[in-house]
């Protein structure tokens, strides 16, 4: 594990942090627009922007304990990438944190889904995704950026994973068998959508953020760029009110070769004060 910057400057120690931050930088299955291995380092750079506090959650977040661990890199390949992710993510959750891993791209969600499984048995699943991703096998590669879904629902059961924010589906994809999803049309415009996504999912909870949910206006820095996407004030309330039942979050596909002005960076980080600034208010 290598140094990096840390998260907002929250230094406190792993032992009594409640949260635990770490990178992945993994960016091997990309198939558009590789450079997603940059994101960690950049949304880190990003989160100094911000005040500590929050006003509208009045909590600032210097009053909360965050461990930012650096980034797990060097994998030869996805073996080692998930042996390495799998026992830190382990090692955090069994000592009852609250992990939060910064991608890298999508593929790096499984093993963590899975460690955190081992902890909670009867873990649920909400992806933020503008792809279905529930192919078997994309390019010949199992362990792919756009397969995340499928294995994902293999390792929670397919009745227990939802995916938001669709609007890019593959025709394989499109038959039977395919989990639960909400398109991005539905999400901005049904009666209170997300509170139509919550009550179809159990907690524990975990939530995992493809940046390219978000209409490309407000995230242009992503791997798979898709139109018609959610708004920034979408997402925001999507993680504020989710935040209460989650047991852990990552957030990938942060690409800052396409990222004008740290723009999808800068809201990465943002989401990340918002999970924290909303989870401690409700728990308060």
């Amino acid at each position: 594990m290598n140094s990096a910057e840390i998260f907002a400057g929250f230094d406190s120690s792993f032992d009594k942090a409640s949260y635990v931050l770490l990178g992945v930088p993994y960016d091997k299955t990309s198939s558009f627009r590789t450079g997603t291995s940059k994101g960690p380092e950049e949304i880190r750079k990003a989160s100094y922007c911000f005040e500590p506090y929050l006003m509208e959650h009045d909590i600032s977040l210097n009053q909360i304990d965050l461990h930012d661990v650096g980034d797990l890199d060097g994998f030869r390949d996805y073996e080692e990438l998930r042996e390495d992710v799998s026992e830190t993510i382990s090692k955090i959750v069994s000592k009852g944190k609250f992990p939060i891993t910064l991608g890298g791209e999508h593929s790096i969600s499984p093993p963590i889904v899975s460690s955190v499984k081992k902890s909670f048995s009867d873990l649920n699943v909400v992806i933020l995704d503008a792809h279905l991703d529930f192919r078997d096998i994309y390019e010949g590669i199992e362990h792919s950026h756009a397969t995340v879904s499928r294995r994902i629902s293999e390792i929670v059961g397919l009745e227990n994973i939802i995916v938001g924010g669709v609007r890019s589906v593959s025709m394989e994809s499109a038959e039977k068998g395919k989990p639960i999803f909400f398109t991005s049309e539905q999400i901005k415009r049904e009666d209170d959508p997300i509170k139509k996504i919550l009550e179809r999912i159990n907690e524990p909870l975990y939530l995992s953020i493809d940046m390219d949910v978000v209409d490309p206006a407000f995230a242009p820095g992503v791997g798979n760029p898709e139109p018609f996407g959610l708004s920034s004030v979408d997402m925001k309330e999507l993680v504020s009110r989710s935040s209460p039942y989650l047991v852990g979050m990552d957030i990938v596909e942060t690409n800052p070769k396409y990222d004008d002005s740290a723009i999808t960076a800068n809201l990465a980080s943002r989401m990340i004060y918002e999970l924290i600034g909303s989870r401690e208010k409700k728990k308060g």
